[in-house]
This record gives C-alpha cells, structure tokens and sequence, in this order.
C-alpha cells in the first residue's frame, strides 16, 4: 500500500481522470477535458473505510479506490488497468516517492503486462470492425 496522507484530495481526483483513458465502449461516454472541482468532490467520501472510489467516469477506466485505516489514506501499490508509468506519474504529481514496482499478476490487462507478453495492443477499431458497428450512427441502421 501507498500513503497519500495529507494530499489534496480534490486534485487527486482530477490528477487520476486526467492520467486514464476511455476503454471498451467507455468512448461512447467519453467527453474532452478535465474533471470540475464540483465534480471532483463528489468522489470523496468523508466518512467510511473508502475515502474514494472511481470506476469508470465519462468513458475512462479511473479504477482508483483510496482507502482509509486508522486515519491515514492508501492507495494499492499497483493501479488496475494503468502502467506502472501512469501510476508513478500520478504519485509524482504529489512528490510521492514509490518504494519498488508495484506487482501485477498473470492475468493483469495493462499496456506494460500485455506488452511483455506480446499481445498486440487492443484498439476500439478492432472491436467494432469485429462487430461491424461503425462510428457513423447513419451506418449502423
């Protein structure tokens, strides 16, 4: 786990939606820009064992849950679905420094894990030229 104690909460937010990407039919909802403030605070949570919880936030897979334990806040030394590079720019961001690299499991879907393996990297044009579905709405009738 990762303290982030006394960070601006706020920014962390906006620094994890900036940092992640539209996924899967997330580009269908995707929308240009950063988050608010306003909006930004509607992700934090006062009170609870989660202080933030992010799934996907106008298209983008933010996957970011920041935990609470006994008056500190810690995120997961790894950052599903992101490279271990968005993840360190995320944390440097704050002037986090990172102990080691974080552990990704056989089965982790980043860009770095499916690289390693040698899986070509996915693109929403191969899904929808598999699909047939086309980006033109007057197409798909």
């Amino acid at each position: 786990m990762i303290d982030i104690t006394g960070i601006d909460l706020i920014e962390f937010v906006k620094k994890t939606y900036e940092l992640s990407s539209p996924q899967g039919l997330g580009f269908l909802h995707a929308k240009d820009g950063g988050l608010t403030d306003e909006e930004a605070k509607s992700f934090i949570n006062k009170k609870g064992d989660i202080s933030i919880s992010m799934d996907y936030v106008h298209g983008r897979a933010c996957k970011m849950n920041v935990l609470r334990k006994e008056g500190r806040l810690e995120i997961r030394d790894t950052w599903y679905d992101h490279t271990d590079s968005q993840l360190n720019k995320l944390l440097a961001h704050f002037n986090i420094k990172r102990e080691g690299e974080g552990e990704h499991g056989c089965a982790c879907n980043c860009e770095d894990c499916r690289e390693k393996r040698g899986e070509p990297r996915q693109r929403i044009t191969d899904f929808l030229d598999m699909t047939g579905i086309s980006l033109d709405p007057k197409k798909n009738n």
